[in-house]
């Protein structure tokens, strides 16, 4: 190899250059991570002298750490087994004549890797890569070994890291970014499926698991009850305790009912102090049965807010679906004739809809 590549001593970079050059502030931090680059060449004299040249680079406060092999197989190989890799220094002839050319496809395609920086090295300054493979493979800089004095080296490898700590942060927000939008829309769908105020199911998400229960049901011949449960007399709990203490009684009161449901049932709110429950595979005795347990689990004791006991009771209307209904709508309308049934017949109560 000519002597020529030991760098002229005029433009070898100095100390200084080595940090100021490469945006440090000229502290130092032990623990910050090295930045990687790997050297692929089959020369030896190529790896001294590029130490030599790298050997104080520190960029952002970090240190360079110099990663050596002399194929481009051995290079792939290092290339799977260390992630994090920012630079390659690539010579284009090892193995073979195109060995490093076929590196860097191996690297974008196979390998998926599009953050590492690629700065092509030759000793046959005539062979050089088509533009096509410049632009497809993002090579970051393509140099004859003769030309490659210690401050061009400098210069590429800080480029490259620059353009690889740029990537990085890049990616880092638009990862950011996508976490954010990911977690909106877990906020934005739960917004749309749970009642903010007392964690059950909101009205719109009610009818979907009900129409898909309905399906069911009609595709299995089995029986769907539901029933819709109104508080009664709530509007005198908010105007005489205030709004947050009957906040407080609604969930209590949904702690109350959900608890003398089974587990396959579903309720929601569908406004107000208005709830409405989805019993699946219940009959119409069976749908009863369980309307008066919720009732009972509500009038038999009062609720306890802020040191207050607060009496609740409720009205229940009840339905079960019949098949010549179309929708769930139809039974629910019905359920709620039940509802208006028991509450001008005294209220805390459950009343059911007649059958066809």
């Amino acid at each position: 190899m000519s002597n020529d590549f030991l760098f002229a001593s005029d433009e070898s970079p100095t100390p200084q250059d080595l940090s100021s050059g490469a945006g440090g502030t000229g502290d130092t931090d032990p623990a910050a991570p090295p930045w990687l680059v790997l050297v692929a060449d089959d020369e030896p004299e190529v790896h001294a002298v590029t130490r030599l040249a790298l050997a104080r680079l520190r960029f952002r406060d970090r240190p360079v750490r110099l990663l050596d092999c002399t194929s481009a197989a051995e290079a792939e190989r290092i290339l799977r087994d260390t992630p994090d890799i920012a630079v390659i220094l690539l010579d284009v002839v090892m193995e073979t004549e195109d060995a490093g050319l076929r590196l860097a496809r191996r690297i974008r395609e196979d390998l998926g890797n599009r953050a590492i920086r690629i700065v092509l090295r030759t000793g046959q300054p005539a062979r050089v890569p088509e533009e096509e493979l410049v632009l497809a493979y993002e090579i970051d800089g393509y140099t004859a070994k003769t030309e490659l004095t210690a401050r061009r080296l400098f210069t590429s490898v800080v480029t490259a890291l620059r353009a690889y700590a740029d990537l990085a942060a890049l990616e880092q927000k638009l990862a950011e970014r996508s976490r954010a939008l990911e977690e909106a829309t877990v906020r934005l769908n739960r917004m749309a499926t749970l009642d903010p105020l007392t964690g059950v199911w909101t009205r719109r998400r009610f009818l979907e698991l009900a129409a898909a229960e309905l399906a069911r049901a009609r595709r299995y011949g089995r029986p769907l009850g539901v029933f819709l449960l109104d508080l009664d007399g709530f509007k005198a709990v908010n105007d005489a305790h205030g709004d947050a203490v009957g906040d407080a009684v609604l969930r209590a009161v949904v702690k109350r009912i959900r608890a003398a449901l089974r587990i396959s049932d579903h309720i929601a709110r569908s406004g107000g102090e208005e709830f409405v429950v989805l019993l699946p595979e219940t009959d119409d005795a069976g749908a009863a049965v369980v309307a008066e347990r919720v009732r009972a689990a509500l009038a038999d004791s009062p609720i306890l807010v802020e040191e207050r006991t607060i009496p609740v009771t409720a009205s229940i209307g009840v339905a079960n679906w019949l098949p010549a209904e179309p929708g769930v709508e139809q039974t629910l309308h019905r359920a709620e004739h039940a509802l208006h049934a028991a509450k001008q017949a005294g209220r805390n109560r459950v009343e059911c809809a007649p059958g066809p």
